[in-house]
């Protein structure tokens, strides 16, 4: 699945983009020999090369050269990381193990935010807070339970814990069983401290990133809405928020929130995850210990959703589902909705375009 999210997210992009600056077009065009026509043909004589092919379209329809190659690559590199892996004592010293890794959960990561999309903040509430206390349980509550006192996540995303003999005598003697410790999982990001002497590396799951994403993606999708209903009401596209303080009050403080703000939800939830982000690192170095990311970031990021959909008067339309994402789903994608509430749809549509127009017209004065 990690090759295959590289391949769609990565490779094959790159390899596409390639191709037309080289304008090569062969490897872009379907194979002859698995294209409908010549199926159909060798199906009509019959044989086992008839059925063959037809079994081979059912199932992949027409193949593309690109899409063999890009394949091809994709779980290439992925054998070789598994290669890695299995016999190179401590892989995450190795830079092509980590930096694989890493980009096999940002290729995960995003195919995943790609195909889920929230249409209401109170889904994405309810699966934070429900992250939010999984993870302080397994990490603070667990070493209460556990004979050794031992955290049940830390050793899981590590496969056994860090390594149990003192650092002066792994570092003679690195291939002992009291120094091999565990390595970390590939379901989350590595990355090695390059300025500490004793080695190891710090660790992000990717549930840190792919959780708080779904309220970032939305809050991105609420904006573009937004923008997009107010260009087709004749505005200027751009999106004011109620949430932001007056920059009139003089305040320095003012002025400073109105750069973030200004243009909607996703740039001040960004920053509130690069905040928590922070906190939960500055936490690690301060306790000595490792701490659940989700601690910090459900708390900084959920909580500037709703403070600024509280302040604009948007928060029960965010809760619930808001119009404005909807009349743009139609707009772009032409939902179908049933008959009996065509009525309400449009109504929907038309209260969106006003809004616009009004948001416009409050913008401008």
């Amino acid at each position: 699945e990690t090759a295959s999210s590289f391949a769609q997210i990565i490779v094959h992009p790159g390899l596409t983009m390639l191709f037309r600056r080289l304008k090569w077009e062969r490897p872009l065009m379907p194979m002859k020999w698995l294209s409908e026509e010549a199926v159909t043909r060798e199906t009509q004589r019959g044989g086992i090369k008839g059925r063959c092919l037809s079994c081979l379209w059912s199932f992949f329809g027409p193949i593309f050269p690109v899409d063999a190659v890009a394949m091809i690559i994709s779980y290439g590199v992925g054998a070789t990381w598994l290669w890695v892996a299995f016999t190179i004592p401590h892989p995450d010293t190795v830079t092509f193990y980590w930096l694989i890794q890493d980009i096999f959960g940002l290729c995960m990561c995003m195919l995943f935010l790609e195909t889920i999309k929230l249409n209401a903040i109170k889904v994405g509430a309810v699966l934070l807070v429900v992250a939010f206390f999984y993870d302080i349980f397994f990490v603070f509550v667990t070493p209460l339970l556990t004979k050794h006192g031992e955290s049940i996540m830390v050793n899981v995303a590590t496969s056994g814990g860090p390594p149990k003999a003192d650092p002066s005598w792994c570092e003679k003697y690195p291939f002992t069983s009291e120094c091999k410790g565990g390595d970390p999982l590939p379901m989350l990001f590595a990355i090695p401290r390059i300025f500490d002497y004793q080695g190891g590396c710090s660790m992000l799951g990717l549930g840190d990133i792919v959780l708080p994403g779904l309220l970032l993606s939305f809050a991105s999708r609420y904006d573009e809405s937004k923008r997009l209903m107010g260009l087709v009401a004749g505005g200027s596209g751009r999106v004011p928020n109620n949430a932001c303080p007056d920059a009139g009050s003089g305040k320095a403080a003012s002025c400073f929130l109105c750069c973030f703000c200004r243009n909607g939800y996703f740039g001040p939830v960004v920053v509130a995850y690069a905040i928590g982000l922070f906190m939960a690192n500055a936490a690690v170095y301060i306790m000595e210990m490792g701490q659940p990311a989700l601690l910090y970031l459900v708390p900084c990021c959920l909580g500037t959703m709703v403070y600024m959909g509280y302040k604009a008067g948007e928060l029960k339309d965010l809760w619930e589902g808001p119009r404005v994402i909807r009349a743009a789903d139609r707009l772009m994608y032409g939902e179908p909705h049933v008959e009996n509430a065509e009525e309400e749809d449009q109504g929907e549509e038309r209260q969106v375009l006003e809004d616009g127009m009004c948001n416009e017209g409050a913008e401008m004065t």
